[in-house]
């Protein structure tokens, strides 16, 4: 997901906030999924829909990563 809106506002002097879009910004720049932001996303675009546990989650990211070929570099 590239979607900007994915990571929460925060206001001047909201460390907390600060914090978390901070480490949203470095999970997406090397790669690890962000489990919050899926769960944001489900419940905006389909609501209705049962988000998948963070377990199941992580576990189908990886399955994608890994399951074409020539998308390792190694």
């Amino acid at each position: 997901m590239t979607d900007h809106a994915a990571i929460p506002p925060s206001g001047a002097g909201d460390a907390p906030g600060v914090a978390r879009r901070v480490a949203a910004v470095i999970r997406r720049i090397i790669g690890v999924p962000d489990y919050e932001a899926y769960v944001a996303h489900v419940r905006a675009h389909h609501p209705g829909t049962e988000p998948m546990s963070e377990r199941d989650f992580h576990r189908e990211q990886l399955t994608a990563r890994y399951s074409r070929p020539g998308s390792r570099c190694c």
